[in-house]
């Protein structure tokens, strides 16, 4: 390496590299099943032979850590095999006997390494996952990524880790970054290990990921060999039944599980894998009974008692929702939406908060309670809807009239409102919740904002509040289960924390002894508010950057471009809370 290019903490020479290529797949991976939780991945190397300076080296080693912080890990390691439960198992060929072994020795130096970054006070409200070790050299590496710990929290999610010595994955984020973890440890075992990018594509990490978390959540319904239940639940939903699209639930538990009632039982049940006799089977499904499955066959018709205790979750369901679409929950709350094959997180719920917060910018004496009540019964829909709160309903009713009915200002029950929202076009209601008009169809003018991967609905919406019109809100119901609440305005942040972090930037990227990590994080920051910067503060932090990025490009082989700050047209003082 050329001057300035000098790693101390060396393990092997694409360390950076790979990091890095870890960093951007589970990155892809998340932001694929909607999760931004602002992952971050850190390599800890402990020495397994030679002789080096570090006994403990970290990558990047320009970082917040230092191997000082790790030092008490191999012995916190020590005590926490020391008291597993199957430290004492014995197994009766010798060579397995020490393979098991050390295999759960590196999985208590892992579980270790996840304990000490969380004691760090810097680190607190970050939750960390390590991987288990690979000998690179002369280093046993582990990787470790992090992510936010409240939106962690925040993800539909079971409280099980284990059950009957088998790990169960919480969620599909922990699922998705256990399989990064999983694979990323796999290509250290190939000649010029992090020479180049994860091979996997995003969109690959997530399906197996799928597999893995369907398979150990079925673990704790008693069911073992799950391994193609995600592949059978797409072929249900995808295969129609008479012209018709696949409907209905499927709980799947144990024949014997007490919190089962069973309606009628089949005398010779029917396997999964029979995918067109469980279609047909699913029909007899509905408002009364589930269909009901071991795992393995399903076994009869029937419900899940009320008094059925969450706790223990031994009980899953399969609800089929629309060609294509089926969702994993456990007690009512989906943990997974597949649509088209295509996993990620439940689609979250009409955003009252924000729905909230725009009424109070746009209306000054709405009834707030009224409009969220009509903005729930919307979403009632049978094949998506929209609603619309106008500043002037009354004239925006008589303008839109010869293409929708107006009607006598009244409030609408919420049972008729979604009634309503069978037919084609908009329900329009005023800021106190009167409807003027219904079947509304909206006009409006193309200005190269909207989605062409949206239907006319969204895109419809868009095109009308680019157009002169009164102020006004619209919220948009897909089909497929999406909600937006159109306009999408930034939200409204005190001036003073953006402040504090252009001051944090400046005084960070001005510092004698540069540290690299505490810079990229304040520009993160600051970049993350980047919508509310002025056009002097934007070119104050880029020519402060100029020497934080002189500094990488003398002390770096690789490093990230940044791209300059601009300020946006649209802000204004309405943005300021």
């Amino acid at each position: 390496m050329g001057e300035g290019l000098y790693i101390r903490q060396f393990m092997w020479a694409y360390q950076p590299h790979f990091r890095i290529s870890v960093k951007v797949r589970v990155e892809m991976a998340l932001e694929a099943i909607g999760f931004a939780g602002n992952p971050d991945v850190v390599l800890v190397g402990f020495k397994a032979a030679g002789e080096h300076e570090f006994d403990v080296c970290i990558e990047p080693e320009d970082g917040p850590y230092s191997p000082d912080e790790l030092a008490q890990v191999r012995r916190r390691a020590a005590e926490l095999y020391a008291s597993h439960p199957d430290r004492n198992m014995i197994h009766s060929v010798a060579h397995v006997h020490e393979q098991r072994h050390q295999e759960l020795r590196d999985r208590m130096r892992a579980k270790a390494l996840e304990e000490a970054f969380e004691a760090m006070p810097r680190e607190q409200g970050r939750k960390f996952f390590a991987s288990g070790s690979v000998r690179v050299g002369d280093y046993e590496v582990h990787t470790v990524i992090s992510v936010d710990e409240d939106a962690l929290n925040k993800v539909p999610q079971i409280k099980t880790e284990e059950r009957d010595r088998f790990h169960v994955y919480q969620s599909l984020v922990h699922a998705v970054i256990r399989e990064v973890l999983g694979r990323s440890a796999r290509v250290l075992y190939i000649p010029g290990a992090g020479s180049g990018s994860l091979p996997e594509s995003g969109d690959e990490i997530v399906r197996s990921a799928t597999e893995s978390m369907v398979r150990s959540m079925l673990y704790c319904a008693g069911f073992w060999f799950g391994s193609e239940n995600h592949l059978l639940m797409s072929g249900l939903s995808a295969l129609p039944y008479e012209g018709r699209p696949g409907a209905g639930r499927l709980v799947i538990a144990q024949q014997d599980d007490p919190a089962i009632e069973v309606f009628l039982r089949l005398k010779h049940p029917v396997k999964m894998r029979n995918v067109p006799a469980v279609r047909k089977l699913l029909e007899a499904s509905g408002s009364q009974s589930d269909l009901l499955s071991d795992g393995d066959s399903v076994y009869g018709l029937g419900v899940v008692k009320p008094d059925y205790d969450a706790d223990s979750e031994t009980v899953f369901s399969v609800s089929f929702t629309a060609r294509g679409v089926w969702e994993f929950s456990h007690a009512g709350k989906a943990l997974l939406i597949v649509r088209d094959g295509i996993p990620h997180l439940p689609t979250p719920t009409l955003d009252e908060d924000y729905l909230a917060d725009l009424v109070s910018r746009l209306f000054s004496e709405a009834d707030q309670d009224a409009l969220r009540e009509a903005a729930q019964a919307a979403g009632s829909h049978r094949h998506g809807a929209m609603l619309i709160i106008s500043g002037d309903a009354a004239g925006e009713a008589e303008r839109l009239s010869p293409q929708s009915w107006s009607i006598e200002p009244t409030r609408l029950t919420s049972q008729l409102l979604t009634q309503l929202t069978d037919m084609d076009g908009a329900v329009l209601v005023d800021p106190q919740g009167r409807c003027h008009a219904i079947g509304v169809i909206l006009d409006g003018t193309a200005h190269g904002r909207g989605d062409p991967a949206r239907g006319s609905r969204f895109n419809n919406a868009v095109r009308y509040l680019d157009s002169e019109r009164p102020p006004a809100i619209v919220i948009v119901y897909s089909s497929d289960g999406v909600i937006n609440i159109l306009p999408q305005l930034h939200p409204r942040v005190e001036k003073q924390i953006v402040m504090e972090a252009v001051e944090r930037y400046f005084a960070v990227a001005s510092a004698e002894s540069l540290n690299i990590k505490e810079c990229n994080e304040a520009w993160d920051t600051v970049k993350s508010f980047r919508f509310y910067l002025s056009g002097a503060q934007c070119e104050a932090l880029n020519r402060a950057r100029v020497r934080v990025d002189e500094w990488e490009k003398q002390s770096r082989n690789l490093r990230i471009i940044k791209s300059d700050l601009e300020s946006d047209p649209e802000m204004n003082d309405s943005y300021w809370l």
